[in-house]
């Protein structure tokens, strides 16, 4: 049984649909990398923060549209609409930009970064976390 279990994550990990990882918190690993910036998690638009880079991170095609496709399933999921996500990630990026651990900041980004590119950067960071320890193709 262990043997069918092993072949089958196997099977799943060299799948090129994949891109959820196997025995690893994505959740976890987003909330490391926000809290290393310095992004507050008692602000709204942390949550909004996490929820893109975790679709963005599963799906990085999303990344071509962001406002068409993105923000509203953001909004759908926390119930609200899609300009208010768009304006508290914007608001999130803002507080962490400017009271966040700035060496991090500015190792990932050479000035304030638009939303989109903070959610790819972040985004690439972690697949790149996940290729690196074999968890995704």
């Amino acid at each position: 049984i262990d043997e069918i279990i092993d072949r089958c994550i196997l099977v799943v990990r060299n799948s090129p649909k994949t891109m959820v990882p196997l025995n690893v918190d994505l959740e976890s690993m987003v909330t490391s990398n926000l809290n290393q910036i310095g992004m507050p998690e008692n602000i709204i638009g942390y949550q909004y923060v996490r929820t893109s880079i975790i679709m963005i991170t599963e799906n990085p095609d999303w990344l071509h549209s962001v406002t068409a496709r993105l923000y509203p399933k953001v909004a759908e999921i926390h119930n609200t609409t899609p300009s208010k996500v768009e304006r508290n990630i914007r608001n999130a990026i803002e507080i962490a930009w400017n009271k966040g651990d700035r060496h991090v900041f500015e190792q990932l980004f050479n000035t304030k970064p638009t939303n989109s590119k903070f959610i790819a950067k972040v985004a690439d960071k972690l697949r790149l976390e996940m290729k690196n320890n074999n968890i995704i193709k």
